[in-house]
């Protein structure tokens, strides 16, 4: 969970993630849509127009504000605060741009093409602890948003967050509605005001409805798949903070304390991350066929220690020290009790530490040491999570330096921690709705372990009869160079947003999604099958710089499992329940 004020897929510093550069997406029909500049998505928003003709409003954008009907909205009481006309600029339609508050106190904002509308919804995520309303635009900079097609909103989860050490969590200290807002309920309000307002300006509801959102965002996308299985037709869910309990008290508080040296100075800093990556992607890339292309395709395919970096001869440069080294390795394991048994789904992934910096470990800008305080995962993450939001309602919890990493201080997280965790895989409801999900994720993530969406997805494949029968409605594409929520170490970009449209709408599954990366300063495409496919490379002197030369091959780490403490928590019913029961039922068929 990023403490970060921005959108989920802003989030990354320097990072734009899903930018319209250079996508292009193959589906299972065979249908190709492609795009090599932002402006290209004027020609994917034509491809939809031509069978969505626009619905104009009929009624002015004032008048919304004083609309009498929206305090009388069943359950969610609404007001409006400016409805302004914005005039079209760029490949910005003209849209009556809404600001406004659900009952308690959710902020949301809205955007309502006044020309272009094509009849479909798209309600975007938040990141972090949220607790503002995030920037959208037409179309994003991260969502291919084809064009003006969609009706737009966004909100702050129900609460106003502070910036300050700790204050992201503030929210929550002795309030369990607003606990439940930042939940779940505010993004259920959130849909039925925004359809409610669409039907108002346009005299018709929307005809489509989509959610999209990463990090905390990809949290929210699978809580409405989970509670509200009527509210979306098609939902995006990138790097889900599913497991949100352990991944801020567990893993982030483990990061922070493994890392704490002598009088609190980290040990392991920004200043030996360019050495330890490098070394990383020396020892794993090529696993997809391409021996040196600077790719790791699946970490899981590597098995590089730290230790083979370790100072040797008196060596004071360009190497680590063994307590460096060490730390290293503990990142990589995640955070386990005295008996060894994992308090998470595995650590930070091999070929992640080139975004490590200023989020998992401190930035050092000089030879100076750096507090370990420094990082983000202490004092926007895991300390905001401890203090705030551990407990029941105003009972203070522990600063990290205080936690145990011991199975009862996994167990005290519940059942408090089922308010934020979307670890259901009863997604039963959402599949009889016709409902259509794609969870994605970049396997350089160094926010939130890849591994524990994988064994989401296991479990979610499982409980619906496999893998082939679980991809008619729920689909996982992993991103190789990808961090969190975007960027990484080949600024990889790729759009999910219109494939999702082709399936809802026209039935059409997407088999592939085109990468376009950037290694050693050229370009290069990798197709990204859902999983458990992953690319292979066709031999044959084929160029191994295009898409078009790799063919899916199943990976042979399909069916691998995390063997951590809270296996069980993927079989708990929706809302949370007994976390650990006697029936320990099989991951999969």
């Amino acid at each position: 969970m990023h403490a970060l004020r921005l959108r989920a897929c802003l989030m990354v510093a320097g990072a734009t993630l899903l930018t319209a550069a250079a996508i292009a997406v193959t589906t299972s029909g065979g249908g190709l849509a492609s795009a090599k500049t932002r402006p290209a998505l004027v020609t994917v928003s034509a491809k939809l127009a031509a069978a969505s003709p626009t619905i104009p409003a009929t009624m002015t954008c004032s008048a919304l504000a004083t609309l009498p009907s929206l305090v009388t909205i069943p359950g969610n009481p609404t007001s409006i605060d400016t409805a302004t006309d914005v005039a079209a600029s760029g490949t910005n339609p003209e849209y009556c741009d809404i600001k406004g508050m659900i009952a308690p106190q959710t902020h949301f904002e809205m955007k309502l093409p006044d020309k272009t509308w094509q009849g479909r919804y798209l309600q975007n995520g938040c990141g972090g602890y949220c607790g503002a309303v995030s920037a959208q635009s037409f179309p994003q900079p991260c969502d291919t948003e084809l064009g003006g097609d969609f009706a737009m909103a966004t909100d702050d989860e129900g609460h106003t967050s502070d910036s300050g050490i700790g204050g992201a969590g503030l929210f929550a200290f002795n309030s369990q509605d607003l606990r439940q807002e930042y939940g779940y309920e505010s993004e259920h309000s959130l849909a039925v005001v925004a359809k409610a307002i669409i039907k108002d300006f346009y005299g018709v509801g929307p005809n489509y409805s989509y959610f999209d959102g990463c990090s905390d965002g990809g949290r929210e996308a699978m809580e409405v798949a989970e509670r509200y299985p009527t509210d979306f037709n098609g939902i995006i869910a990138g790097a889900p903070e599913i497991i949100a309990g352990p991944l801020n008290a567990e893993l982030q508080t483990w990061d922070y304390k493994v890392n704490v040296g002598p009088n609190g100075n980290a040990i392991l800093t920004s200043a030996q991350m360019t050495l330890l990556h490098n070394a990383v992607i020396t020892a794993c890339q090529g696993d997809d066929g391409v021996p040196g292309d600077g790719i790791i395709t699946d970490p899981r395919d590597c098995n590089f220690s730290p230790q083979s970096l370790v100072c040797q001869n008196g060596a004071t440069t360009g190497c680590l020290t063994p307590e460096q080294a060490k730390v290293a390795e503990e990142i990589y394991q995640g955070p386990v009790d005295p008996q060894g048994r994992h308090l998470y789904p595995g650590g930070l992934t091999l070929g992640s530490e080139s975004s490590w910096a200023g989020f998992q470990i401190p930035v050092q800008p000089s030879p100076a040491p750096v507090p370990a305080t420094n990082a983000l995962v202490y004092s926007g993450l895991s300390l905001p999570y401890l203090r705030f939001m551990l407990n029941a309602p105003g009972k203070l919890g522990p600063d990290p330096s205080q936690w145990q990493f011991t199975d009862q201080g996994f167990r005290s997280m519940f059942p408090a921690a089922n308010v934020q965790d979307a670890m259901s895989t009863d997604l039963s409801a959402f599949r009889r709705h016709g409902g259509k999900l794609i969870i994605w994720q970049g396997w350089a993530d160094q926010a939130i372990p890849t591994y524990g969406t994988v064994d989401y997805y296991e479990d979610l494949a499982g409980r619906n009869g496999g893998y082939t029968s679980t991809q008619n409605f729920a689909r996982m594409f992993l991103f190789p160079t990808v961090a969190h929520c975007g960027g990484g170490y080949a600024s990889s970009s790729f759009d999910l947003v219109y494939p999702m449209v082709q399936w809802v709408e026209n039935g059409t599954a997407p088999s592939q999604i085109t990468a376009t990366d950037t290694v050693n300063s050229a370009t290069v495409t990798r197709p990204v099958y859902p999983y458990p496919e992953v690319p292979q490379y066709n031999g044959n002197n084929e160029p191994t710089n295009v898409a078009s030369s790799f063919h899916p091959v199943v990976s042979t780490h399909a069916n691998d499992y995390s063997n951590w403490i809270g296996n069980d928590l993927f079989y708990q019913p929706v809302g949370g329940g007994s976390p650990w029961s006697s029936d320990r039922r099989e991951h999969r068929s």
